[in-house]
């Protein structure tokens, strides 16, 4: 299944928390300043999401994805387009 791609090495990623919402809710206050990654949606309750979606490069998605394996607080992966019956 391919991936939401949204430019040239860009793509869009779910970045969700693996318990509660507290290290999302610090993840997104210190993304606040980076521009390499935007936040497109947030999905949960509002003013306490457990996932959303960011868009980034490859490279910063793997990066995450190494910072993330040290903490197990947060899991990223890939969003990919919703299909039905495949």
């Amino acid at each position: 299944m391919p991936l939401l791609q949204t430019g040239p090495d860009r793509a869009r990623f779910l970045i969700r928390a693996v318990a509660d919402a507290v290290p999302l809710a610090d993840f997104i206050a210190a993304i606040g300043a980076d521009a390499s990654i935007i936040i497109v949606d947030r999905i949960g309750p509002p003013g306490q999401p457990h996932t959303v979606v960011a868009e980034m490069s490859h490279d910063r998605a793997r990066s995450l994805e190494q910072q993330f394996s040290l903490s197990h607080q947060l899991m990223i992966e890939p969003d990919r387009p919703l299909s039905l019956f495949r």
